[in-house]
């Protein structure tokens, strides 16, 4: 039983090595990277309202809620450059020493729009009976397309040149690229609140915005063997 043992780790060992022996062995690679980042200007506007209604009943303050949604709704549907959708419906009793004393209706509308000064007074008309709760702005889909093809080739074409750099710095006659992997990232801006007292003034004027910059990265990370 021992010898079988014995015979039986030698061999594990001997595949063990072979197998290592087999893996060809790389000398002189190098690990590169790069970036390329473009600020881009941000064309669609995202805006998010809500209403709410406090009433005796829950079936009385979902109606009153449901009338300024039927009005907004046919507001903005006159204007064909405004996106728009219904988000987030909740009622909940409204409690007085634990006691329920009435109940609260909300419903959120979301309205979306690469034409920026329309949904901007867009949302101050709305604002007689809706409260604007947030804002963001982001880069279009077929905006952002273009500028990551073109941030990719960029991206390459910066991979190649400073893999030709260190290849001469390090007086090499050429290199072999190993691997090479691209990673896209950058997004919308993050939501930004407006100001309670503002989005509740009845008939407000249409908010003051700045649609700004988005940022667009394209990295670009490989190795490359050195040829001497």
């Amino acid at each position: 039983m021992k010898l079988i043992v014995a015979f039986s780790s030698a061999l594990i060992v001997l595949i063990a090595t072979i197998a290592i022996a087999d893996e060809p062995v790389q000398f002189n690679i190098v690990n590169l990277r790069v970036d390329q980042t473009r600020e881009v200007s941000n064309d669609v506007m995202v805006v998010v309202m809500q209403t709410t209604a406090q009433k005796n009943s829950s079936t009385e303050a979902a109606r009153s809620v449901n009338e300024v949604m039927a009005w907004a709704d046919k507001i903005i549907s006159e204007d064909q450059r405004i996106s728009h959708q219904t988000l987030n419906y909740q009622t909940r009793p409204v409690y007085q020493n634990k006691t329920i004393t009435g109940w609260s209706a909300s419903q959120q509308l979301q309205l979306r729009s690469q034409d920026i000064e329309a949904l901007t007074t867009m949302a101050g008309s709305l604002q007689q009976k809706l409260q604007i709760v947030s804002m963001r702005f982001q880069v279009s889909p077929d905006r952002r397309a273009e500028e990551l093809e073109t941030l990719v080739v960029e991206a390459l074409e910066a991979f190649h040149t400073k893999a030709e750099l260190v290849t001469r710095t390090l007086n090499a006659d050429d290199y072999r690229l190993v691997n090479l992997s691209i990673d896209e990232s950058g997004g919308p801006m993050p939501y930004r609140a407006i100001a309670r007292a503002e989005a509740m003034t009845v008939g407000a004027a249409p908010p003051s915005v700045e649609a700004g910059d988005s940022k667009i990265q394209v990295s670009v990370t490989g190795s490359i063997q050195l040829i001497f």
